[in-house]
């Protein structure tokens, strides 16, 4: 399967963590017929779009985009995002009416790019901020909405997107990953689940944190087994994991860390079943793992971009007209779904758009379609996780690897 090498392959601890949630695909609100245009790794069809131009008058939304750093840069999400705008403006009529007008600040993944972007926003008369994914919440959520204006994110990362007023975190988020994880084990009766996770910082911790409570409430045995960063060969530690017989084998992690879990699997001849981030499913794992490696490998995320869902139809038909050189397997999908997750969230706001108005509307949310969610829904009323209010999605969707490409996607909430 071609995909595109844009992703950072060393992204931020906290970055990778947040993205180990995450798959893609959205919603079909156009009509028209099949066609077969298809963007870069395309495996499903599009359709052709409704031609629906924006009459009124602009309205500015903030878009910070993690890229240009030496510490990650993603700049699929924003060039997704982009697209999601485009398809906003001239095929969906707008937001409520309005052209909806994207400001763009480019953060680095540091503290201080992060809180230029920050000041950047709450200056430049915007309505809200939508932040697809970023390991820098704690340095801009303050400043946003301490000017009063919403965050949206599709993946909060840090305690400040996770509890801070007026911040909206559109999908079950982090910790929804590892809840929908456990509930998928669950179902198909496992009793034991072995983590492999990145040991460096506190990753251990936060990690044995958010997962331990969603496993021990699911009945099943769940033993974390660190590995340093940047292990090429981790059949140690694989192998002590595989110590206990466990039913499956979860990484948690970013690419390097699936390639050496996957390759030691292979040498050791497991047969538990694998669960694993989207970034295993990466160009790089890929080409040095081989597509036998990741065969049956249940992918754990909270998007479908390549299923017959409607959503994902439109999804792919988006991308393939407004960002055709994009691949739709990296984090593409972040972008979309944070964009036009936000857009369905306030298309109903009535009169001004205002900072005031887009986070009565946010905050009146209740079972927004989330876009490429199969299903999923999000409500933004503060009581979806105990404690983390601003989480405003339940449920995940799991998706199983099959001749290299993911498939069937199942929701497990």
């Amino acid at each position: 399967m071609s995909r595109s090498n844009k992703t950072s392959r060393r992204a931020p601890i906290s970055l990778r963590l947040g993205l180990v949630a995450v798959a893609s695909t959205l919603l079909l609100a156009g009509c028209g017929s099949s066609t077969s245009s298809q963007n870069p790794g395309s495996t499903g069809p599009t359709t052709a779009l409704p031609d629906n131009h924006v009459t009124g008058t602009p309205v500015k939304i903030g878009l910070i985009s993690p890229e240009g750093g030496a510490l990650g840069s993603l700049p699929d999400a924003r060039e997704a995002a982009q697209a999601a705008a485009e398809y906003v403006n001239k095929n969906l009529g707008g937001l409520a009416g309005h052209e909806l007008e994207l400001v763009i600040c480019k953060e680095k993944e540091d503290p201080a790019s992060a809180h230029d972007c920050a000041n950047q926003m709450a200056s430049a008369g915007i309505v809200a901020v939508v932040a697809p994914v970023t390991s820098q919440g704690d340095a801009l959520v303050p400043t946003i909405t301490g000017a009063g204006i919403p965050y949206v994110t599709m993946m909060g990362t840090s305690a400040s997107e996770m509890t801070a007023d007026n911040s909206h975190i559109i999908t079950s988020g982090l910790p929804g990953s590892f809840g929908g994880t456990a509930a998928y084990a669950a179902g198909h009766q496992y009793k034991k689940v072995a983590m492999l996770v990145e040991d460096a910082g506190s990753v251990m911790s936060g990690v044995q944190m958010m997962a331990g409570p969603a496993f021990q409430q699911a009945g099943i045995g769940l033993k974390v087994v660190g590995v340093p960063m940047g292990t090429p060969d981790a059949t140690p530690q694989v192998s002590a994991a595989l110590g206990d017989h466990p039913d499956a084998v979860l990484i948690t992690g970013d690419g390097t860390l699936c390639t050496s879990v996957l390759r030691a699997m292979q040498t050791l001849g497991s047969t538990a079943a694998k669960l694993a981030p989207q970034t295993c499913m990466g160009p790089e794992v890929l080409s040095a793992v081989g597509n036998a490696a990741v065969e049956g490998v249940h992918i754990v995320g909270n998007a479908d971009v390549t299923s017959s869902d409607p959503d994902s139809v439109l999804f792919r038909s988006v991308m393939a007209k407004y960002a055709p050189s994009t691949s739709i397997y990296g984090y593409a999908y972040s972008g979309y779904q944070a964009l036009l997750g936000f857009v369905r969230g306030v298309e109903g706001v009535k009169g001004n758009f205002t900072a005031a108005t887009v986070s009565a509307a946010l905050g009146a949310t209740n079972h927004v379609q989330l876009p490429i969610g199969h299903g999923l829904t999000y409500t933004c009323d503060g009581h979806q996780v105990p404690m983390l209010k601003a989480i405003c999605g339940k449920g995940a969707i799991i998706t199983t690897v099959k001749d290299g490409k993911p498939a069937d996607p199942e929701v497990v909430q």
